[in-house]
């Protein structure tokens, strides 16, 4: 017989704060964690996101304008919209257990 033990929201929310998903694998929901770290993962790597954020401190660090703003801020804006929901998720669903 299994037990379900009550998952407290705050804990989910601030895991998938962290990472997107590890509140999911808090609530254990295996698939839906898995399925939100590897797409966030995948947004970042199209998108480029982590490697801009290196280019732009080089390019403060070399005094040299960065390049490329306007496609780091729009990448950026889609990787929090996939955080939140993340987090919107695990917390929602931390409070139905």
């Amino acid at each position: 017989m299994e037990t379900t033990h009550a998952r407290n929201p705050w804990a989910a929310g601030v895991l998938s704060g962290v990472a997107p998903g590890l509140g999911q694998f808090y609530n254990r929901q295996w698939g839906k964690g898995a399925a939100f770290l590897i797409g966030a993962l995948a947004l970042d790597v199209a998108l480029g996101i982590s490697s801009s954020v290196l280019n732009i401190l080089q390019s403060a660090a070399s005094g040299a304008p960065p390049e490329n703003l306007g496609g780091f801020f729009v990448g950026s804006l889609a990787l929090l919209a996939v955080a939140v929901w993340s987090i919107a998720d695990a917390v929602r669903t931390a409070k139905k257990s």
